[in-house]
């Protein structure tokens, strides 16, 4: 049953990563990012920025993390630990990837 709850538990956190990041794009490209006009603009994007760092950027990492503390699916070891940290992060990266791919937005069109 632990396990059930466990693959929900996944699935509502990428729905909310998802939905964080595109919050965060739709922010930026109200506010004119890349190009943003204007000292209140410019701050703005910077402030959410920074309010993306400090919230998305943990809630993606550690999420998994404690899901498994909470629901413990996964023998807890440090080997474990470490691999559900990196899957917190390939989340975002795929997250952020498939968000960002169509846009104008960042160096995603440009190959770099």
């Amino acid at each position: 049953m632990e396990i059930l709850f466990f693959i929900i538990g996944v699935a509502l956190y990428l729905a909310a990563l998802s939905l964080l990041v595109k919050g965060h794009k739709s922010l930026n490209l109200r506010f004119g990012w890349p190009t943003p006009s204007g000292l209140v603009n410019n701050a703005l994007c910077y402030f959410f920025f920074a309010a993306f760092i400090c919230v998305v950027i943990p809630f993606a990492f550690f999420f998994p993390l404690w899901l498994n503390t909470f629901l413990p699916v996964l023998q807890s070891t440090q080997t474990n630990s470490a691999l559900l940290i990196l899957l917190g992060g390939f989340a975002l990266s795929v997250t952020v990837w498939l968000n960002y791919k169509k846009s104008k937005q960042g160096s995603f069109n440009s190959g770099l």
